[in-house]
């Protein structure tokens, strides 16, 4: 049986108030015909963390529990039978993997839904609770795992299965969370084999935890005082600690060579580095310069999230996120003897 998860996300607009962050409803984000998932609470001590405002990102001690809130939403105009659980996840090559089908970790073990099976009213949404409790002889160390919530399969042999997530990565051990940290390398300006101008780094993940980056590229004090950007950095979604991943920023052909003051900011979360140096671009295709040295800033209270680049945001999967479901939401109204428009 051949089982085909469709995913198309649609990076929602968050918000948090006093006491407990809370994300807004997400049925004005959502096509017709779809279903989305959203956290709707998250600690205190975290409202002001973007990361943790879409996904569950907690630090526990062993033996102890914590209960979190899913919102599921429905633009069906008929009502829907929605299953939720907990799947595994892991981190592989700078990506966020999703376990196939309902594959099992410590998070699955850990975890509990109530109720594990909702029927959202037509054009409604419902909410559940997450429950996690990590056992006094668990190892130290970060879980991956996602919410989800499925639609029945479609059946026959090409067995479709469509599904929504929210993202758990979830700290075990004693004491202090780990520290996040991370580190951006020198930066190099280049031509590509088309003589596009690029400029290139390498971010590490120099800390404990698991990061979701984003950033961009500001060039200034070029010829003739000319400033451009800011420009989207392409780069690896999310690194495990320890890992590393190419930075790159493909800029426009007709920039001028430079010097440039070339200022990259990455962002995972709350914490922010900036990276600043003087380039110059070579003149001919497929040319790199030599690395330069960059000076380093941090700015570990920064609360601004840095807009991702759309296919970035594609490519990360999906937390608080619609997936569109229109075959499926085909065949439950066809079933429900009604035509969808």
């Amino acid at each position: 049986m051949i089982r085909r998860t469709l995913v198309l996300a649609v990076v929602l607009l968050l918000a948090s108030f006093a006491g407990v962050g809370v994300v807004p409803t997400a049925s004005a984000q959502q096509a017709p015909d779809s279903i989305g998932i959203s956290l709707v609470d998250a600690p205190e001590d975290r409202r002001d963390d973007p990361r943790a405002q879409t996904y569950i990102v907690d630090h526990l001690q062993q033996g102890a529990t914590i209960t979190r809130h899913v919102r599921v939403l429905s633009t069906i105009d008929s009502p829907t039978t929605v299953s939720l659980y907990v799947a595994a996840a892991s981190l592989e090559d700078g990506q966020f993997v999703f376990g196939e089908g309902r594959a099992e970790n410590d998070l699955t073990d850990w975890s509990s839904i109530d109720p594990p099976e909702v029927q959202v009213p037509a054009n409604g949404e419902v909410q559940a609770a997450v429950t996690i409790a990590v056992p006094t002889d668990a190892d130290n160390g970060e879980r991956y795992g996602v919410i989800w919530a499925e639609l029945p399969g479609s059946g026959g042999s090409a067995n479709v299965v469509n599904r929504v997530g929210v993202r758990i990565y979830l700290s075990v051990g004693e004491g202090e969370e780990p520290v996040t940290d991370f580190t951006i390398d020198t930066l190099t300006a280049a031509r590509d084999a088309d003589g596009v101008p690029v400029v290139e780094t390498t971010v590490t993940n120099t800390g404990g935890r698991a990061i979701d980056l984003a950033g961009n590229l500001v060039l200034a004090n070029g010829p003739g005082s000319l400033n451009a950007g800011p420009f989207d950095v392409q780069i690896g979604t999310t690194l495990a600690p320890g890992e590393s991943a190419p930075a790159r920023v493909l800029l426009d052909p007709s920039l001028p060579a430079g010097p440039w003051d070339a200022t990259i900011t990455i962002q995972s979360g709350r914490l922010v580095h900036t990276a600043e140096g003087r380039i110059t671009f070579p003149e001919e295709a497929g040319e790199t310069a030599e690395p330069v040295t960059a000076t380093t800033k941090s700015e570990p209270e920064r609360k601004i999230l840095i807009p991702i680049a759309a296919g970035a945001a594609v490519a990360a999967g999906a937390a608080s996120a619609v997936y569109f479901l229109r075959r499926r939401a085909l065949q439950l109204a066809k079933q429900a003897g009604r035509a969808v428009r």
